[in-house]
């Protein structure tokens, strides 16, 4: 058995899968028309496999990335996630979010317990609609109570939480 032929027929096999793929998500549903798949390759060593070479044969389809990639999506719904997601008062704790608009003001807040929070901070929204911050935990109730950090849009209101619990 030749170990290049057959390294060569399972590059093939996989290279064809990716394009596949890759050309199933950048046709989606426009008007143009859909490439052509490349014949299927086997898995199975052939003793007719062909050796690599610089260029494909011309019987197989040269297929190709689309000239411009498609915007990134965003999600119509904020999130926020606190790292570590307990932590006494003053320690440091580092919040990421997304969804939100691009280059908006989002405002950190703190909510504790008896209804009594704390706005930490303002950030802007990169240009993907995403942030990262550290704020510290704010003096508080110490109780092993769960609470919750919350970030809210200040211009589009769009809010989302986590929950945070504050330890002694």
């Amino acid at each position: 058995m030749n170990k290049g032929a057959l390294i060569g027929a399972m590059v093939t096999a996989a290279a064809t899968i990716v394009a596949a793929v890759i050309t199933a998500v950048a046709v989606g549903g426009d008007d143009r028309p859909a490439a052509q798949p490349g014949p299927a390759a086997s898995t199975q060593p052939s003793a007719t496999a062909p050796s690599r070479s610089k260029s494909p044969p011309a019987s197989q389809p040269v297929q190709s990335l689309p000239a411009q990639n498609p915007a990134p999506e965003v999600s119509a719904n904020p999130r926020i996630e606190a790292n570590p997601d307990s932590g006494a008062v003053g320690s440091v704790v580092t919040l990421t979010g997304s969804g939100f608009a691009s280059g908006e003001r989002v405002r950190i807040t703190f909510y504790g317990s008896y209804s009594a929070d704390w706005d930490l901070r303002d950030v802007t929204a990169s240009s993907d609609g995403g942030f990262v911050a550290e704020i510290k935990v704010p003096a508080t109730y110490a109780d092993d109570q769960q609470k919750s950090v919350e970030a809210r849009g200040l211009d589009s209101d769009k809010r989302a939480d986590t929950p945070f619990t504050v330890t002694e």
